[in-house]
Parts: structure tokens; sequence; C-alpha cells
């Protein structure tokens, strides 16, 4: 399955605490991530840990939010590991 990547060019927010979505799915079943520009150098790790968890599964309700929360531990891991926070983070894909 190809992995597609995206610079997300703006979020609805309903309050400042709504989580901007890091991994989603395109209509073709493709995962499109949108990860903090801090991380994106570090992006094929979690292209790879993606496709290697979800090669050749559907992209079921419970596989897609899954891979939401993997997504979402993997860059707090990497923000730890490279010194950032992780909100710090998530701010620079808000805006």
């Amino acid at each position: 399955m190809q992995l597609l990547t995206k610079s997300p060019t703006m979020f609805a927010r309903d309050n400042e605490d709504t989580r901007p979505e890091l991994v989603s799915v395109s209509d073709s079943g493709s995962w499109i991530l949108s990860l903090p520009i801090d991380l994106r150098e570090h992006q094929p790790e979690l292209e790879r840990l993606l496709m290697k968890v979800f090669n050749n599964l559907p992209k079921s309700p419970d596989n897609v939010a899954l891979a939401k929360q993997m997504s979402i531990n993997w860059c707090v891991s990497k923000c730890k590991q490279n010194g950032l926070r992780f909100e710090d983070c998530l701010n620079s894909i808000r805006h």
C-alpha cells in the first residue's frame, strides 16, 4: 500500500485542545501523514512502522484508530528523543 504525505493547511478547531490529525486515510485507502515540522525528517521511520503493522489489513475504523494512536505514541517518543516538547511540535502543524 502506498503512503501519501501532505502538509496540512488548516484544521477545524472547536476548542484549543483539539488535536490535529497526524494520520488519516485517503479515498484510495492510502495513509496520509501530517507530521510536525520538527519530525518530518524522521517520517520514513513512521511510514515503515505503519507499513509493517498494517500491510494487507483493511482500513477498518479500529485499524485506523490504532494507527492514529501508534502515530501519536511515535511522535511523543520521537519528540522526547530529540529534546522537544510534544505540545510545541503539535503547535507547528496547527498554524
